[in-house]
């Protein structure tokens, strides 16, 4: 889908948030995909949401606004780099 630069992670509890997210996401008009958990996040299965957008700052608060559970926000800067957890969910 989007492999232009940068972009953000997203990464889930389960699939089912996961599936919340896309369906909550659908409305706002910001491009994402749902793919497997890169490798270089995290050697466990999953899914997690490949987001085009720019704004961190109006990204984390779409997500909160929208009440969307998640594990850790990624941004990949650059092809070849190492990606850099910019958000960690706080344990409850």
């Amino acid at each position: 889908m989007m492999e232009n630069y940068p972009f953000f992670m997203i990464t889930f509890p389960s699939v089912h948030h996961a599936l919340r997210f896309e369906s909550k996401m659908k409305g706002t008009g910001i491009p994402f995909q749902l793919i497997p958990v890169p490798r270089e996040i995290s050697s466990s299965c999953g899914v997690a949401a490949k987001v085009k957008f720019s704004d961190r700052k109006a990204l984390h608060d779409i997500i909160y606004n929208l009440q969307i559970e998640f594990d850790s926000i990624y941004l990949y800067k650059l092809p070849k780099e190492k990606p850099c957890l910019v958000e960690k969910r706080e344990e409850k």
